[in-house]
């Protein structure tokens, strides 16, 4: 059974994720995870030095455990029945260690098509602390929904897509369509550039490829006449009312990180709607 990924850590903005997750869930009919991992000194630097007892370690791990179920609980509790066709199965882990190394041990075996997180800034406690955000694009192959503090699940009707016209772009497309579909949403491709002669012919190569590729009728395309990428992707996100705004991580090389960070870092930061990162590059996409 497919399932979707909650990475939470207890905080309200992580209860709003998870309450989002679940909405989605209930219309993709995939089951529920919420994943939490947790620290104890031994697993860094210093703790190492530490003789770390094992009822602590063990306390900590039930006192999470504990949280998560509460969690799930209260997830449960407040899922109206009688307006969903599909209820899904909330599951819990809590796993000790770095999150990263967690995720590609744990998450990876468990039919996980999507992680959720809240979008967190940098100097909020807990797990999920500064670069968080960063380091989970950076080292997932998962598709990545960030959720912002305020949003709050209403239906997904218009979903905006930013691409640069490479041709990786149309597997996500047609990955993001099996997405729209229990919504009939309408996808809108939206694309930064100068509006040149060549540019409008990368275009509409791209669009024509589109066509015949994805099986999906409410696809449309717009336009974005600005030269400054970051800026055009913010007036996007400003200007097409969209529900849900999709971006392409394309990880970086040694050089391209000492400019610092990614445009869909810096979306996934400021973005007051929901934001979904697919990876690049990775071998295969999941089926929604």
């Amino acid at each position: 059974m497919k399932k979707i990924a909650v990475l939470t850590d207890f905080s309200e903005r992580s209860a709003n994720a998870a309450a989002y997750a679940l909405a989605i869930a209930c219309r993709l009919k995939a089951d529920v995870l919420l994943f939490h991992t947790f620290l104890v000194p031994s697993s860094e630097t210093m703790g190492a030095q530490i003789a770390w007892p094992m009822e602590d370690f063990e306390e900590i791990k039930a006192g999470a455990e504990a949280t998560l179920q509460e969690t799930a609980q209260q997830l449960s509790t407040a899922l109206d029945r009688s307006k969903v066709g599909f209820c899904p199965k909330i599951e819990c882990q809590a796993q000790e260690g770095n999150l990263n190394a967690c995720m590609e041990t744990s998450l990876a075996r468990r039919d996980v098509v999507l992680l959720v997180m809240a979008n967190h800034h940098k100097g909020f406690s807990s797990l999920m602390l500064g670069n968080h955000t960063q380091q989970v694009l950076d080292n997932t192959d998962l598709p990545v929904l960030i959720i912002p503090e305020a949003a709050s699940f209403q239906n997904i009707k218009k979903i905006a897509v930013a691409t640069d016209l490479k041709d990786d772009d149309l597997q996500i497309i047609h990955s993001l369509a099996n997405l729209a579909r229990p919504f009939n949403a309408e996808i809108l491709l939206t694309h930064v550039c100068e509006h040149t002669p060549e540019n409008m012919r990368k275009v509409e190569d791209f669009l024509h490829k589109v066509t015949n590729k994805i099986n999906y009728p409410n696809i449309y395309h717009r336009e974005f006449d600005e030269h400054n990428t970051h800026k055009g992707l913010q007036d996007m996100a400003g200007n097409v009312q969209a529900d849900l705004m999709v971006m392409v991580h394309r990880r970086k090389n040694f050089f391209e990180q000492l400019l610092g960070i990614s445009y869909s870092q810096k979306l996934a930061a400021e973005s007051r709607v929901p934001l979904l990162v697919f990876p690049y590059p990775t071998e295969t996409l999941p089926v929604f």
